[in-house]
């Protein structure tokens, strides 16, 4: 009988079971344990999905290994991705977006006033000045008649 590698059944478990251990445990050596946080997992995510891309172009026809290899990979994602949705990964990446740039909005009016308030500090010295100079001519007109 032949399996869909193309490989008899008979006497070839051996084989693919190595081949099968190898891409896991090639797979846990690339890519470790699951990351302890929403943005690394997301990061690593998108590693994998990457080499598998990569793997795909590097050989059209792979071989027995390379397909457990492939199988491993997308397993890795497939158990990645899970968790990626049950822990709201999405929401919680989308707060940390919304707040830095809440607080990147926030140094950049703060940069701003600070440009602003000495020139308008001169500019209230200013008409204190002109107002009290007025002030006095006035004062020198109504007390010189």
């Amino acid at each position: 009988m032949v399996s869909s590698y193309g490989v008899g059944i008979m006497g070839s478990s051996t084989e693919y079971s190595r081949a099968q251990e190898s891409g896991y445990q090639r797979v846990l050596d690339e890519f470790g344990s699951l990351p302890y946080n929403c943005v690394s997992l997301d990061k690593d995510i998108k590693r994998i999905s990457d080499k598998i891309l990569e793997e795909r172009k590097k050989t059209p026809s792979p071989d027995l290994r390379q397909k457990l290899y492939l199988e491993a990979l997308e397993a890795k994602k497939s158990e990645w991705g899970g968790t990626f949705d049950t822990k709201s990964c999405r929401d919680i990446i989308e707060k940390i977006r919304l707040t830095t740039g809440a607080v990147e909005q926030s140094k950049f009016a703060i940069k701003a006033e600070q440009q602003i308030l000495p020139k308008n500090e001169k500019d209230q010295s200013l008409y204190i000045g002109l107002g009290a100079v007025v002030m006095l001519i006035g004062l020198y007109i109504v007390l010189k008649e």
